[in-house]
């Protein structure tokens, strides 16, 4: 009964899983939740179980270190035994822990037995006040509109108080971003369009816009043409703003994207807008002076010209008298009408010459002494550091074989060198603000397209070292082949951001195609058939995905925990595992686990191949869970997940529990006691007879 009930609460619950989250691969179609902004899984395929929200092995370690008691067919758990760990949607959270904060501690405040005795209160659930409520009913998430025992929370709602009475719905206090809440917190209800947050109904009660919309007024959307003729387009806030809020003159304005900054394009009739070379634009009088900008930060970037508008020194567009900058200046002095302004400055990588025009540095150099000579560096720019005293040479702060350091895009040499920032690819370490060492996180130079792209193909190549590659391109037109985004797809067929399905001598893994001949395709798989699937792997650190089509990812690393589907099962690698054996088919929908033979840090394979543990446990064979032994070596028997001695035990040999070797001898001794009464009671009869 507590499984149907079970099984019935969840049925009405949950949402379709992030198409690239954690689940979407081994937790059940629409049975993933959002808790304090975390995905979970409250179902998992067929031989899986929601531990924490993600989906392991109902015979994993981390399924026996939760007690997890599984249902008889579906992916749930119908009881959690270990002590910390309590029942919620299907699923063992651990909770109460005092080293670490756990997604558990922010559903439940008490555990007893398994059960949640005080839910987290003003959080993402509320208390279940039933007199009785079923295992695992304790706490009700605000979004969950079927509940339990007639208590049920409120649709798209984030944020909730529990009803008064012991029965009805929650109060919504926060509604889910896109939805607004009613006067009385009963409903959450999607924002108009082209709203993407609001306040109420209608299109005028908006707070936020779509995608291409900016917000006006404060309260409606409009596309970049509405903002108005005296406003802009703000691209940052995607908002309108005021021409007046780039200079107080400024009476028509736009939005630079090259400079990311707005544009005065008109001061009236007494003034002219002004704009430097960072793109910071004014409004300032008519005249030499107010151009040059005297006492400004930008001072002297700016001239006017003959028609009394403003231009940078750089800008040699207008050939006529009095209106022609210098190619490439920075500063710049005008001083009577009607000649050109005198280059004073050049801009970076340029050096002045006695003409006063600008000829070109050596691409590595800021400012120089002599045009296009690396050695006669007097700075760098940003990227380079200066080798010694100038002039010199700038070297690139990545180039390790001249003093830079592996991934740096900042540094400097004033007094040694220090690296203050990474490349993209890159990720910063230490202490120090001003000073860091580079970890490399992905392959690809630009990190697969910065924070729109995904480096999450896992490799491991033939050294033992697990590398980061291309899964998802965040340029469109780029396509991830042999885990580098690149524009260039050869017979692969991919479209913008990933790819479906690889040529004849590719195959398909994590969103990219990969030439078997060559690294990192061949650390994986060593025979491609025709239709572009890996029929047999590399090595023993990856294994063929059965039955898996063109279309599916073929080959998976052992240690790949989030795992991929073909023909809708779910085969998953365990987490930590060095070597492993592929797992069977399966035909019906469930989660198939690989055995894992050899494990790295230290870990041994659980007893089923489940897992990777730590089992230090004297006389242990194999663990269950860390430090929890399963199975002990000969000679010794289990009490307590540990091993003792078969004589400690009083002569077990057996590997009976304590608890079992005691019911079996009380037994003994009540049977033994009997047949002594009768034999008594038959020799007195028989004495008297």
């Amino acid at each position: 009964m507590l499984l149907i009930a079970l099984c019935f609460m969840l049925s009405a619950l949950a949402e379709g899983c992030q198409e690239h989250g954690d689940h979407v691969v081994t937790c059940q179609v629409n049975k993933c939740e959002i808790v304090n902004s975390i995905e979970i899984c409250t179902e998992c395929k067929a031989g899986g179980v929601p531990i924490d929200g993600f989906c392991w092995p109902a015979s994993s370690p981390p399924a026996a270190l939760a007690g997890c008691v599984p249902g008889a067919s579906s992916g749930v758990c119908t009881r959690c035994s270990s002590e910390g760990y309590f029942l919620f949607m299907g699923g063992c959270y651990k909770a109460g822990s005092t080293s670490s904060q756990t997604l558990g501690d922010s559903i439940c405040e008490t555990i007893q037995d398994g059960r949640c005795t005080k839910c987290k209160a003003d959080g993402n659930v509320f208390q279940n006040k039933a007199d009785s409520p079923a295992l695992g009913s304790e706490c009700i998430l605000c979004s969950d509109t079927t509940g339990a025992n007639k208590n049920t929370g409120v649709a798209n709602c984030l944020k909730c108080t529990a009803p008064d009475s012991k029965e009805g719905a929650a109060t919504c206090s926060e509604c889910a971003a896109g939805t607004y809440k009613s006067p009385n917190g009963d409903t959450c209800t999607a924002c108009d369009s082209p709203c993407k947050t609001c306040t109420a109904a209608g299109i005028n009660k908006c707070t936020s816009c779509i995608a291409e919309y900016y917000l006006k007024d404060e309260n409606t959307c409009v596309n970049s043409g509405g903002c108005g003729g005296n406003s802009y387009a703000d691209e940052l806030t995607m908002t309108c703003k005021a021409c007046t809020t780039v200079h107080e003159q400024c009476t028509a304005c736009s939005f630079d994207k090259a400079k990311g900054k707005p544009k005065c394009t008109d001061c009236g009739s007494n003034n002219t807008p002004r704009t430097s070379l960072d793109g910071t634009s004014t409004c300032v009088a008519k005249t030499i002076e107010g151009c040059q900008g005297a006492g400004t930060p930008t001072a002297k970037e700016v001239f006017m010209k003959q028609d009394q508008t403003c231009a940078l020194c750089n800008d040699n567009s207008v050939s006529t008298p009095g209106s022609q900058g210098t190619l490439n200046c920075k500063t710049c002095t005008k001083s009577v009408s009607g000649t050109n302004p005198v280059c004073d400055e050049c801009l970076e990588g340029y050096m002045k010459n006695s003409g006063n025009t600008c000829d070109a540095c050596h691409s590595s150099c800021a400012t120089c002494s002599l045009q296009d000579d690396k050695t006669k560096c007097q700075t760098c720019k940003t990227g380079f550091f200066l080798k010694g005293e100038a002039p010199n040479e700038c070297i690139l702060c990545n180039d390790t074989t001249n003093g830079g350091r592996e991934g740096c895009s900042v540094c400097s040499n004033d007094s040694g060198f220090k690296c203050t920032d990474c490349k993209t690819n890159y990720r910063k370490k230490g202490s120090s603000s001003d000073d860091y060492t580079c970890e490399k996180i992905c392959e690809d130079e630009t990190a697969c397209g910065g924070t729109a792209g995904a480096c999450d193909a896992t490799v491991v190549d033939d050294q033992g070292n697990t590398k980061h590659y291309c899964s998802y391109c965040g340029e469109d037109n780029k396509f991830p082949i042999d885990g580098i985004c690149t524009t260039e797809k050869g017979t692969n067929t991919c479209i913008s951001h990933t790819c479906g399905s690889c040529a004849a001598g590719f195959f398909l893994y994590m969103g990219g195609c990969y030439d078997v001949s060559k690294a990192p395709g061949n650390y994986m798989c060593k025979i491609v058939g025709k239709e572009g699937i890996c029929t047999e792997a590399a090595n023993n650190k990856y294994f063929v995905v059965p039955g898996a089509t063109s279309t599916e990812q073929s080959v998976l690393a052992c240690a790949n925990p989030l795992g991929t589907l073909a023909g809708g099962n779910a085969y998953v690698g365990v987490d930590g595992c060095s070597q492993c054996a592929a797992p069977d088919a399966r035909s019906d929908g469930g989660m198939a686990v690989a055995t894992c033979t050899a494990c790295g840090e230290g870990k041994k394979p659980s007893k089923n191949g489940n897992g990777c543990v730590l089992c230090s446990v004297k006389d242990c064979k194999s663990c269950k869970a860390d430090e929890k032994c399963e199975e002990c070596s000969s000679g010794f028997s289990l009490e307590n997940d540990k091993c003792v001695s078969a004589g400690a035990s009083g002569g077990n040999k057996s590997g009976l529990s304590t608890g079992a070797i005691a019911g079996i001898a009380v037994a003994a001794i009540v049977v033994v006691g009997g047949l002594v009464g009768f034999l008594c009671w038959w020799f007195i009869c028989r004495g008297k007879a």
